[in-house]
This record gives structure tokens, sequence and C-alpha cells, in this order.
């Protein structure tokens, strides 16, 4: 058996210059005991640090601490992209992201919340947080078979604006994102924003393509363009919106 083993690497001087033949046989040779160092699962965890206390979703109250004067409604808080760190996943792994603007009610926070927070104290080495403030923008509504006029309406209840791209909550851990996807999609899912789970290889990558098809762009005529250099007058049928995210959105 070794004249066999010795025939089949006599070609591989190479290997067998570099150390002795018995440490050669022992790596190559089939049949070899495996030993424990051998079988030492790889920490993929070693700079994630679980908190000890508040590991779950803290409870959104459903009323501000201060009631606002202003109770107009300000559609350009869902306006354009969100922007800066609010974009951003802060631990680096697991999130849900809002795709187009809108409003969350109270009653989604309680959603994310009970879903996330089961998933939470099943697996004791993940954590959460919001990415959101507690709902504050009001919502007025007059009552029913009211008559015209009266003033503004009273405060019905609150939301909190949302952006386009913006985190709404983070989850991280000792996990991998297969664990948590499932979750977090059905959250996703279930908001009344178009939303999509990522973890942090996905935001990137999502962040470079958009990035590439713009600096890779041969097409000289670009909206960007077409409105900077005013072609054909254009700037008299766009709106202010247009000048400040060049026709990507509303």
């Amino acid at each position: 058996m070794l004249n066999a083993h010795r025939k089949v690497y006599a070609g591989k001087r190479n290997l067998l210059t570099h150390g002795s033949l018995s440490d050669v046989f022992r790596v190559f040779v089939a049949g070899r005991r495996w030993q424990a160092e051998d079988c030492e699962h790889p920490d993929l965890y070693n700079n994630v640090q679980v908190p000890e206390t508040q590991r779950t979703l803290k409870v959104m109250p459903k009323v501000p601490d201060k009631v606002p004067v202003d109770r107009r409604r300000k559609n350009y808080l869902i306006r354009g992209p969100c922007l800066g760190e609010n974009a951003q996943l802060m631990h680096g792994q697991f999130g849900i992201i809002a795709l187009k603007g809108g409003f969350l009610k109270s009653g989604h926070f309680n959603l994310i919340q009970q879903k996330i927070n089961r998933m939470v104290r099943k697996k004791q080495t993940l954590y959460a947080h919001w990415r959101l403030e507690a709902p504050y923008h009001p919502v007025t509504r007059h009552p029913i078979q009211a008559v015209m006029g009266g003033g503004k309406g009273k405060i019905s209840h609150y939301v909190t604006p949302v952006k386009n791209r913006q985190v709404i909550v983070e989850v991280g851990g000792k996990a991998q994102f297969v664990e948590v996807y499932p979750t977090l999609r059905n959250i996703a899912m279930l908001l009344p924003v178009p939303a999509i789970a990522v973890d942090n290889q996905m935001l990137e990558a999502m962040y470079e393509e958009e990035r590439r098809i713009e600096d890779e762009n041969e097409n000289f005529f670009t909206f960007r363009e077409i409105i900077t250099k005013n072609m054909q007058g254009i700037r008299s049928k766009i709106t202010k919106y247009d000048f400040r995210h060049f026709g990507k959105m509303r």
C-alpha cells in the first residue's frame, strides 16, 4: 500500500521538497484520522456584540407628548430619497427599508414590534431597535355627516413619515440572513408602503449598481442634461421636484 502511494506522489517533487515525506502523507493519504482541530467550527461572529439589556423593540406611543399646533398635511416629508445615515444599516447586518414614501400608523408599529420581538425572544442571540421616530405627524378628520365648512377638522390619529430608502427597523446578532429573512419578509409585505428585507451586502450592492448605471450611461440626452441646458424650453413644463430629483422620484 505504501509503495502504491509513493508511485502516485512521485511526480509531485515540488510538494515533497517543502516538507518531509511524513508531512506530505499526513495531508494527502486517504484514511487519515480527523483530529479535534480539524472539526473546529469557524467563529463568524467575532465582531458581533449582543446587548444584555433592551434586546427587543420598545412600545411606540400613539400620541406625542406635546400636541402640535400646525395640523396641516405635509407631503414634502415623504418626497424624495432618504440620504445619509438613515439610509444605511448602523450595525451592518439586517433590516427593512422602504422602497417608496408613505406614512406609518401606530398599528403598523405594533405589528412590527410583535413579530420581531417574538423572533428575538425565541433566539437569544438576536437584538433589534427602531430606526424611525414615534408617530408625531397629525392627521385630521371631520365627523360623519358633517356639513361643509367649520374650519380644520380635529386630530384623528398620528403617523410617521417614511421616505424612499429609509431604514424602518434594524436587526442584528449572531445569526445568518436566512434565519431572519422569513420574518422580515413577512413584515415587509404587510406594510402600507413597498418595502424589502435586506442585509448589508444587498444594500451596498443596490447602491453600487445604481451608481454604475449612471456612470456607464453613454446617452448624452439624460434628464439632468436636458433640464440643466433647458432644451426646447423644458423648464416651463416641469415641477420644482424634477429640478431636485431629476425625474427619478416624485
